[in-house]
């Protein structure tokens, strides 16, 4: 009986991690697919070859991926950073299937994991109100 038990806590044990697997691929699509269309719209929207080319890029679509890392690092609060730098790299994709590989591909990552600063302080944030208001609520 007591082997039944241990399987039966280590099937729930891997049924679990498959459920936060599952989860945190639904979340990382989310992020990405957020830089995506935020990449194209203010570029389209602009007529910017590149949409950090256009002030609205700054304006408004950087606080929208701002605002997503946050809801998303409040959603998963562990390892938040990723939530703000998962959009960026959606950016970089898009950039990079609309341009092509140019020779500035380096300063463009560069320019990218620099952008991505905001966002990953805003993931962290929504982390951290996360765990206050459950702790908050435990009490």
């Amino acid at each position: 009986m007591s082997t039944a038990f241990l399987h039966q806590n280590r099937r729930v044990g891997l049924g679990n991690r498959a459920t936060m697997i599952k989860k945190e691929t639904l979340l990382y699509a989310a992020a990405v697919a957020i830089g995506v269309v935020v990449w194209i719209a203010v570029s389209r929207a602009t007529n910017k070859r590149e949409a950090w080319d256009s002030e609205a890029y700054f304006s408004v679509g950087m606080p929208i991926v701002c605002f997503a890392a946050f809801v998303l690092g409040m959603i998963e609060p562990r390892r938040s950073w990723r939530w703000g730098v998962a959009p960026l790299v959606g950016q970089l994709a898009a950039m990079l299937v609309t341009q092509g590989i140019g020779n500035l591909l380096p300063l463009g990552v560069i320019v990218f994991a620099v952008l991505s600063l905001p966002s990953v302080l805003a993931a962290r944030l929504g982390a951290f109100v996360r765990d206050r208001w459950l702790r908050r609520n435990a009490t």
